[in-house]
C-alpha cells in the first residue's frame, strides 16, 4: 500500500509534464504561424503599393509571355491577355492583401467620377451628390436597422462621407492628390474599405432568404462563399448574420460573387468585370464578362444612366482595375 501511495504522484508528475510539452508545442506552433503570417503581410506591404500607378496592357501579356515555357499545351492565360489588349489601354495593380475587390471598386469609382467631374460631363454633379446621401442614409440604416455600434462606426463612415466630398473641390483637386490619399498606410483606403464592408454586410442582411443561396452547402450543389457551409439548423437570416461576422466584416478576408453583387447593388453602380481565369479561350467570344448591378442603358431615365461605371479584372483570388 505505501509503495502504491509513493509511487502515485510520480504518475500524475508524469502525466502534467506530458500535457505541458503538448500545450507547449501547440502554443509554439502558434507563435510561429503568427509569425509567418506576419512576414508575408510585412512583404506585401514593402513590395505592393495600395494601388500602383497606370501600367500599359502590354504589360499584363509580358508577365504571361514569362510564364509560357514553349509547351504544347494552350496557355490560355496568355491567349486571355491578349485579347484584353485587344480592348483596354491600361490596367491598375491593387494589392493582393485579401481587400482587393473593395479596394479596387472604391479607387475606380472615386477616379472616374473626379475625371467626369473636371470634363463637366453631364450627370456628374448629380452622382457625386447620389452618393454623399447614400453614404448618410447607409449609416444610419447601419446603425438603427443592422444594429452597428454608431461610435465604432462613425470614424469609418466620416472617412468615407469626407472622401465623397473632397471630390466636390474638383477644379483644385488632381488625380496625384486623389491617388495620395487612397494610398497612405493605415489611412483613408483602408478606413473606407472596411465601410464598404458593412455596406456589403447590410445589404446581404436586408434580403436574407435571396444571399443564402450563394452559401456553400455540405452537399456542393451551390456556388461557395468563402469558407462558410451553410448551416441547416439556422435560419437564413442567421447564416447571413454568420457569414457576415466571418467573411464580410472582417478585414483581409476575400470576397467572393455574392460580396461582389451585394456591394454594386447597394451602391447602385455597375460592376463590369472580365474573367482570366484559365478556363479554355473561345476566340469568337472572348473572355466571360459579368455585369453587377447594372443592365443595358435603353429605356432608362437619365439619373440611372449617369450612374458611376467601373471595369475590373478578376485572376483569380484578386481583382485590379481595367482601363478602355
Amino acid at each position: 500500500m505505501s509503495d502504491l501511495a509513493e509511487s502515485q504522484p510520480v504518475q500524475q508528475s508524469g502525466e502534467l509534464a506530458d500535457g505541458a510539452v503538448a500545450i507547449d508545442d501547440e502554443q509554439l506552433k502558434r507563435e510561429q504561424t503568427t509569425a509567418q503570417l506576419n512576414a508575408i503581410v510585412s512583404e506585401i506591404r514593402e513590395n505592393q503599393p495600395l494601388t500602383s500607378d497606370l501600367f500599359p496592357i502590354c504589360h499584363l501579356v509580358d508577365s504571361y509571355l514569362t510564364d509560357d515555357q514553349g509547351g504544347t499545351e494552350p496557355n490560355f492565360f496568355l491567349q486571355g491577355a491578349c485579347y484584353l489588349s485587344q480592348k483596354y489601354k491600361s490596367y491598375r495593380r491593387v494589392r493582393g492583401d485579401g481587400n482587393c475587390y473593395y479596394r479596387a471598386l472604391l479607387y475606380a469609382l472615386c477616379e472616374g467620377l473626379l475625371k467626369r467631374l473636371k470634363a463637366n460631363e453631364t450627370g456628374a454633379l448629380e452622382e457625386l451628390e447620389r452618393l454623399k446621401c447614400l453614404a448618410k442614409e447607409s449609416f444610419h440604416a447601419a446603425v438603427k436597422t443592422y444594429g452597428y455600434d454608431e461610435f465604432a462606426l462613425e470614424t469609418f463612415y466620416e472617412e468615407f462621407l469626407s472622401l465623397l466630398s473632397s471630390l466636390s473641390n474638383y477644379t483644385f483637386l488632381t488625380q496625384n492628390d486623389l491617388h495620395k490619399r487612397l494610398n497612405e498606410e493605415g489611412g483613408t483606403a483602408d478606413y473606407c474599405t472596411w465601410y464598404m464592408r458593412v455596406l456589403t454586410a447590410c445589404k446581404l442582411k436586408s434580403d436574407p432568404d435571396r444571399f443564402a443561396g450563394f452559401l456553400c452547402f455540405e452537399d456542393g450543389m451551390t456556388g461557395s462563399a468563402g469558407e462558410y457551409v451553410h448551416n441547416p439548423h439556422l435560419s437564413s437570416s442567421e447564416n447571413i448574420a454568420e457569414f457576415c461576422m466571418r467573411e464580410v466584416e472582417p478585414m483581409g478576408r476575400e470576397c467572393t460573387m455574392v460580396q461582389v453583387l451585394a456591394l454594386a447593388e447597394i451602391i447602385e453602380v455597375t460592376v463590369a468585370i472580365e474573367y482570366l481565369d484559365g478556363r479554355p479561350f473561345d476566340e469568337e467570344r472572348g473572355l466571360v464578362l459579368h455585369r453587377f448591378s447594372g443592365e443595358d442603358d435603353e429605356g432608362k431615365d437619365a439619373a440611372v444612366r449617369n450612374r458611376s461605371n467601373v471595369t475590373l479584372l478578376y485572376r483569380p483570388g484578386h481583382y485590379d482595375i481595367l482601363y478602355a
